[in-house]
C-alpha cells in the first residue's frame, strides 16, 4: 500500500513536471509569436515610412518640376541694364579752337566759357580747348581731331579757324564763330541777315571811321596813315580796304605795310615810320599778338598806334573806339547757350557788338605827350599796358 502511494506520488511529480514544461514551451512559443509579430509590424511600419518618404520625395520632386515649369513658361525677366549716370549723359561737350594766344582772343574765349558754365554748371560742361599757337598749318589736323571727338558744338575764334571749321565739319555739328570781322566776305554766311550751313556767330567788325575821327581829334595835323596788317587774313584785308575808303573821303593819304607772320612786323613798322604820322591796324591776330614789338618801334619814332580792338590798346596801342572782346565773348556765349538748349542755328543770324567805347592807354598818353581835348575827357576810358 505504501509502495503504491510512493509510485503514485512519483507519477504525479513527473506529470507536474511535464505540465510545467509544456506551459513553458507554450509561453516561449507565445513570446516568439509576439516577437515575430512585433518584428513584422515594425517591418511594415518601416515599409510604410519608406513609402511615405518616397511619396514625399515624389511630391517634392513634382513640386520642383512644377516650379521649374512655371519659371520656364513665364516671360523672361528683363536684363538689368547698367546704371547710367544722368549727369554724365547730360554733359555738354564744347570744342574751342584758337589760332594764336593773345589778349583779345583769350578774353572772348574766357567770356564764352563763363556764360556757358554759369548756365549749365561747371560739372556739366566739358571744354576741349585747342590752340594752333600761330601755326595755321596745324588747324586742319586740329579740326579733324575735334570733329572725331563728336562735340555738341564747335567754337572757332577768328576768321581762319572759322573757315577751316566750316570746310571740315560740313554742317554736321553746329558752329558759333567769334572775332570774325566780316562773315559774309569770309564765306561763312550768305549775308548779315542769315546764318550759313549750321554756322553763325558774333562779328568784331569795328567802326573804322570812328577810330580815324578819334585819332584826328588827338592828332589834327595828320596827313598820312600807316596801315599795318597780315595780308593773308581775310578779316584784315576787309578792314584795310574799308580804312582806305574812309581816308580817301577825308582827303588823307595812306601807306600800307603787310606781314605774313609776326616775325616780320618790327621791320615793316620801321620802314613805314619815316613816312607816316600815325599808325592804324585792324583787328589782326598776328599784329595783336606782337603789339609789344609794334609799340617799341612806334615809340622810338614818337608815333601813336590806333588799332581796331580795345585789347590791342591794353597791349601797347595808343587808343581806339572799339568793342570789348569780353563783351563780344559774353554775347557769343549767350548765342551758344540758346543753340545748346535747342534753338536752331537758322534762327540765330550773325550778330555784331553794338557797345563801343573810346579808350586811351594812359601809359602811352604820357609817353607820347598826348593832350586830350577837354570835350573828350568825360567820354574816354583809360587803361594801362598789360605786360
Amino acid at each position: 500500500m505504501k509502495k503504491r502511494m510512493t509510485i503514485l506520488l512519483a507519477l504525479a511529480l513527473v506529470l507536474s513536471v511535464l505540465i510545467v514544461g509544456c506551459a513553458k514551451k507554450d509561453d516561449a512559443r507565445s513570446n516568439l509569436k509576439n516577437e515575430d509579430k512585433a518584428k513584422v509590424e515594425e517591418s511594415l511600419e518601416q515599409v510604410a515610412d519608406t513609402k511615405d518618404d518616397t511619396a514625399k520625395e515624389d511630391v517634392a520632386t513634382e513640386k520642383t518640376k512644377a516650379d521649374e515649369s512655371e519659371v520656364t513658361d513665364a516671360e523672361p525677366a528683363e536684363e538689368t541694364e547698367p546704371a547710367v549716370d544722368s549727369e554724365s549723359s547730360d554733359k555738354k561737350k564744347v570744342a574751342i579752337v584758337l589760332p594764336v594766344d593773345h589778349l583779345a582772343l583769350n578774353e572772348a574765349r574766357d567770356a564764352m566759357i563763363e556764360v556757358i558754365s554759369r548756365e549749365f554748371g561747371e560739372d556739366n560742361v566739358e571744354f576741349d580747348i585747342k590752340n594752333a599757337n600761330g601755326d595755321d598749318s596745324l588747324l586742319n589736323s586740329i579740326f579733324s581731331e575735334v570733329v572725331g571727338s563728336n562735340p555738341d558744338i564747335i567754337l572757332p575764334i577768328a576768321t581762319g579757324p572759322s573757315q577751316i571749321a566750316v570746310t571740315t565739319v560740313k554742317g554736321k555739328i553746329p558752329i558759333v564763330f567769334s572775332c570774325v570781322t566780316d562773315p559774309v566776305e569770309a564765306g561763312l554766311t550768305p549775308s548779315w541777315q542769315e546764318s550759313g550751313d549750321n554756322v553763325t556767330g558774333v562779328s568784331d567788325m569795328a567802326d573804322i571811321e570812328s577810330i580815324i575821327d578819334f585819332a584826328l581829334q588827338l592828332y589834327p595835323e595828320t596827313q598820312t596813315v600807316g596801315i599795318v596788317y597780315n595780308s593773308a587774313e581775310v578779316n584784315s584785308q576787309v578792314q584795310a580796304e574799308l580804312c582806305k575808303g574812309v581816308l580817301k573821303e577825308k582827303g588823307l593819304d595812306y601807306k600800307e605795310g603787310t606781314i605774313t607772320n609776326t616775325s616780320e612786323l618790327q621791320q615793316v613798322v620801321e620802314n613805314l615810320a619815316v613816312d607816316v604820322d600815325i599808325f592804324y591796324s585792324p583787328t589782326d591776330n598776328d599784329v595783336a599778338s606782337a603789339m609789344p614789338a609794334f609799340q617799341q618801334v612806334a615809340n622810338k619814332h614818337n608815333l601813336p598806334i590806333f588799332p581796331g580792338a580795345s585789347s590791342m590798346v591794353e597791349s601797347g596801342g595808343t587808343g581806339t573806339v572799339g568793342l570789348s572782346y569780353r563783351d563780344l565773348g559774353l554775347q557769343a556765349g549767350e548765342m551758344v547757350v540758346r543753340i545748346l538748349k535747342g534753338e536752331s542755328v537758322a534762327d540765330n543770324p550773325p550778330e555784331t557788338v553794338e557797345k563801343v567805347t573810346m579808350i586811351l592807354n594812359q601809359d602811352q598818353v604820357e609817353e607820347l605827350g598826348i593832350v586830350v581835348p577837354a570835350e573828350l575827357e568825360g567820354e574816354v576810358e583809360y587803361v594801362t599796358t598789360i605786360e
